[in-house]
Parts: structure tokens; C-alpha cells; sequence
């Protein structure tokens, strides 16, 4: 206390300032960095089996990026080596090169890779593919149907009742009311949840899980 000296009233506010100044650089960095969400995203595999689908997103360096129907971002580490296939509507799949048919890919291309036993095959584009029936229910996303004119074969195994995954959120709903034409009234999740049990309804695709729109009603012809 001996050694201690008295400061004027202009010292105390020129430290003050300073002091505050420090506190504000201080603070402002780690208020900005904390309000960064993190990135949602995945690896494409976590074993030596499985697979992993999407619609395309990009191919860099290698890495494959998909894009799955809840937004969550799956990565792959694809070599010059794997077995690519291109879906052609002529011919079905056909082998390609995967470096040079990846870079070439569309965004939103509908894509299947398969990893079995080490082994990776990757799929760009799938058959396109309708289903006609009638809506059971639609919860939590989820659309289940009574279908009509399904394969002998999947009657057998499954029955009539068809069941989707979660759609894409911007997948279009279009709906025919009273015979007439098919007229877009909003996007397949939020729509389908108001539809009557027993209406008809048709749904077109992609390859599995790649819903690409759903009409409600049947128009005159």
C-alpha cells in the first residue's frame, strides 16, 4: 500500500476505455463461432458392408458427396477402380467410367453405391417407375397404400400394401378434384397428411426412395 500512487480523474477513465475495448475484442470472435451450427453430414460407410443412396451433389478429389431425402450429406471416398454403372432408359445399366461419368453427373442425378466385402459399386440414375393405389395413411412422413397391378412377385411377398420412405420436402403434389386436370397444389409432405383414406393415387419414381411426384385423383378422360 506504501508503494501505491493516486490516479487522476483522466487516467481512470483512459484505463476504463482500454479495459472495455480488450473485453469487447475479447468476447465478439467466440459469440460468432459459437452461433455456427454444426455441419450435418455423414460417411457414406462405417463398415466393410452396406450402402448408401442419394441424390448427386458433387465429386471432388475423389470423394463422392450425396445428398439423402432429409437433407443429411453422405461422403465416399470412390477410387478410378470401382464398378460403375449409368442407367440409359434404352438399355438399362451399363458400364462406364466412374471418374469421368461422376464429373459428368447431373446435381440431383438419383445415385446407389454398394459396398459388399470391400468391394464398392456405384449406380448413377435408376428405371423410372409408377405406383397406382390407394392412400391407408401418411404419419410421420411416411406414405402407406393399398397398390393396384403390382408384380406377382411382390405380392406374394409383401401383399398389396406398399409402403415409401420420406420423401424429398420439394417433391410436387399435383390433384385432379372432380375429373378435372391435374393442377399442382403444394409439395407430397405437407399435402398428403389432409388426403382422405381410399382416394387414389399415384406416385412416380426413380429408383428406390426417389420420389419425384405424387398426383391425388384420377381426371376424366
Amino acid at each position: 500500500m506504501r508503494f501505491m500512487k493516486s490516479l487522476s480523474c483522466q487516467a481512470v477513465v483512459a484505463h476504463s476505455l482500454a479495459l472495455g475495448l480488450v473485453a469487447v475484442l475479447g468476447v465478439v470472435p467466440w459469440a460468432v463461432i459459437a452461433a455456427a451450427p454444426p455441419a450435418k453430414e455423414k460417411p457414406m460407410q462405417k463398415e466393410a458392408s452396406g450402402s448408401g443412396r442419394g441424390h448427386f451433389a458433387s465429386f471432388q478429389g475423389g470423394m463422392l458427396t450425396l445428398v439423402t431425402n432429409d437433407g443429411t450429406l453422405l461422403k465416399n471416398k470412390v477410387a478410378e477402380s470401382t464398378k460403375t454403372l449409368q442407367w440409359y432408359d434404352d438399355g438399362g445399366f451399363k458400364p462406364v467410367g466412374t471418374d469421368d461419368a461422376l464429373t459428368k453427373a447431373k446435381a440431383g442425378t438419383w445415385v446407389h453405391v454398394v459396398v459388399e466385402k470391400g468391394n464398392t459399386s456405384v449406380r448413377i440414375g435408376a428405371r423410372k417407375g409408377v405406383t397406382t393405389g390407394t392412400i391407408v395413411s401418411f404419419k410421420d412422413n411416411r406414405l402407406l397404400m393399398l397398390g393396384k397391378d403390382l408384380g406377382a412377385s411382390f405380392v406374394a411377398k409383401y401383399g398389396n400394401n406398399v409402403h415409401f420412405n420420406r420423401f424429398r420436402d420439394d417433391v410436387p403434389a399435383y390433384e385432379s378434384i372432380d375429373g378435372s386436370e391435374y393442377k399442382l397444389i403444394g409439395t407430397a409432405n405437407k399435402v398428403l397428411g389432409t388426403v382422405k383414406e381410399g382416394t387414389v393415387l399415384t406416385v412416380h419414381g426413380e429408383g428406390d426412395d426417389n420420389i419425384t411426384l405424387v398426383q391425388i385423383g384420377v381426371p376424366k378422360k
